[in-house]
């Protein structure tokens, strides 16, 4: 049975789905080229699968650049904020996902409406980043947490409820659903967990760039 690939907040079904969005993204650029803020986004999540990532990422990323190897295909380097760059190879990145992130992400997944109506509120007035201080549109903006991360958050939830990761059940999603994470399967955890995520949640809304500078 084929294992999923989560890279973020979106999983794949298989390898070969993950290496499709992979290849997609990358093929819209050239050789010098920086990434954009939303795929800089996707690849540092992708990035965390690598067994080198501490090394690979130093001091932390500035940004990503796609180059062109000695067989001329496409690949990435990360641009460190020391001014010192090395080349990281996607493909030793792409890896069947662990059973905790696996469930971290149908966890997320249960909670999306409320921190899409988090961001559709913000944005309703006139918004801009805390940090950059430019004006937020639904591309630019990141929903961020302010005081736990949304793991320290997962963690003291099942921590309280007296579960584990293995032990939660997880719905997989019909074929045509957008989002292909897991649905969590009792709905008393699952009730018990907005609930916990309403009362223990803060969020903000800032650019993407000040989010991606955060985590550095």
């Amino acid at each position: 049975m084929a294992q999923p690939i989560v890279i973020g907040d979106i999983q794949f079904k298989t390898k070969t789905a993950a290496k499709a969005e992979i290849r997609r993204r990358i093929g819209q650029y050239e050789a010098g080229d920086i990434l954009s803020v939303a795929d800089q986004v996707f690849f540092e999540e992708l990035f965390k699968l690598h067994d080198e990532y501490v090394e690979k990422v130093g001091v932390g990323i500035k940004h990503i650049q796609v180059e062109r190897d000695f067989h001329r295909n496409r690949c990435l380097y990360i641009h460190r904020t020391d001014g010192s760059e090395i080349d990281i190879s996607w493909v030793h990145c792409v890896q069947p996902a662990s059973t905790k992130t696996v469930v971290s992400a149908a966890f997320r997944r249960s909670v999306k409406e409320r921190v899409m109506a988090f961001k559709s509120s913000q944005l309703s007035e006139v918004c801009r980043c805390p940090i950059l201080d430019i004006p937020l549109d639904y591309e630019n903006s990141h929903v961020a947490y302010t005081n736990n991360s949304f793991e320290s958050l997962l963690d003291d939830f099942l921590g309280q409820a007296g579960v584990t990761f293995e032990s939660i059940e997880l719905i997989n999603p019909s074929p045509d659903d957008s989002d292909q994470r897991g649905i969590l399967k009792n709905p008393v955890i699952k009730e018990q967990w907005n609930q916990f995520y309403d009362s223990n949640a803060r969020l903000t809304l800032m650019s993407a760039e000040a989010n991606l500078r955060r985590k550095s």
